[in-house]
């Protein structure tokens, strides 16, 4: 299942770099949009099944996005391609409403932001 495999690359993430699949540092950077192998991506798919999120790695995934929010509960991109600087998501110098959206749409299947 593909839970599964994911949640096996997350417990193996510190001593395993699996070709295209490692979830390496970069991996937890947030980014838009959800093209990537990366926390949002996984999670805006995990998130949506029940099972998975009680699932602790899953919940740790969840802790790291909301760890990420600023006073405002707002997200600012941490990784960026630059074909992408004309969106508010292409920029890493202040908070983005779309990456905003991604991350608390997320967090909220974990009633970790109000809805």
């Amino acid at each position: 299942m593909g839970v599964d495999t994911l949640l096996d690359l997350w417990a193996r993430r510190c001593t395993d770099k699996p070709f295209l699949f490692a979830m390496g540092s970069g991996f937890t950077k947030l980014k838009a949009p959800l093209i990537w192998y990366d926390i949002l991506h996984v999670m805006e798919v995990l998130s949506q099944i029940p099972e998975a999120r009680k699932q602790p790695a899953v919940e740790e995934m969840a802790q790291i996005i909301n760890e990420k929010a600023d006073a405002e509960d707002c997200f600012t991109p941490e990784s960026i391609w630059m074909d992408w600087r004309g969106w508010d998501f292409g920029q890493k110098r202040e908070p983005s409403q779309w990456l905003t959206f991604l991350a608390t749409r997320i967090l909220q299947r974990f009633s970790l932001v109000s809805q």
